[in-house]
């Protein structure tokens, strides 16, 4: 982790910008270089190059393109070199499954508390997606059931290689699963999915043992 996480926010509300900027500011291991009130701002600016933040925390509902779309946008380009935060005052299910599809690390509440927020600018930088409990709840059902295979061989220690044999299928479709597997449960490696799957029941209801 950098001695010092850069962080951009984005929010189409001045006050609600200024409150989580100052507060930010007042981290030790925390600065906050840019604020934009429009998404095509940020967007031009990160393009250019003269915004180039560790972390993005953003609203999802604004004018001119919403964070889910912004955020797919920025993925695509940066992938894991950026990491994006969304907050948002709406908890329905489709929109918690739709922001960790996207690769973001966490989606929380606009009634988080600073240290929340805080905590989970710190979590993104090592890595770790704060799922909420709902989604977490629905992760087997995020998983197609060849990926749920995939997992539960992942989990026996077995080499793509012998993944395949074991499926029947292409060593390049067993990384395709692996991709899918961590983008849907908000991981980054192998052991992340494997911790991920045992936290949520996935795996254990995937074992032949089990009861």
């Amino acid at each position: 982790m950098p001695e010092m996480i850069r962080v951009a926010l984005l929010d189409d509300h001045p006050l609600v910008l200024e409150g989580l900027k100052n507060r930010l500011d007042k981290e030790p291991d925390i600065e906050v270089p840019w604020t934009f009130v429009d998404p095509r701002e940020l967007l031009r600016a990160v393009e250019s190059g003269s915004c180039r933040p560790d972390v993005l925390v953003m609203d999802v509902s604004m004018p001119h393109m919403n964070g889910f779309e912004l955020g797919k946008r920025l993925k695509e380009r940066f992938g894991h070199s950026l990491k994006i935060i969304l907050l948002s005052g709406y908890a329905y299910d489709e929109f918690y499954s739709k922001a960790y599809e996207i690769g973001v690390h966490a989606y929380l509440s606009k009634q988080s508390t600073y240290a929340q927020i805080m905590n989970a600018v710190r979590q993104s930088m090592l890595g770790h997606a704060l799922v909420a409990e709902k989604v977490l709840a629905r992760s087997r059902d995020l998983l197609t059931s060849a990926e749920r295979e995939v997992l539960k061989r992942i989990a026996e220690e077995k080499t793509n290689k012998e993944i395949a044999q074991e499926l029947a299928m292409s060593q390049r479709t067993v990384e395709h699963h692996m991709a899918a597997i961590n983008r849907k449960l908000g991981v980054r490696t192998r052991i992340g999915a494997v911790a991920r799957g045992y936290e949520t029941g996935l795996l254990g209801s995937l074992n032949p043992n089990e009861e």
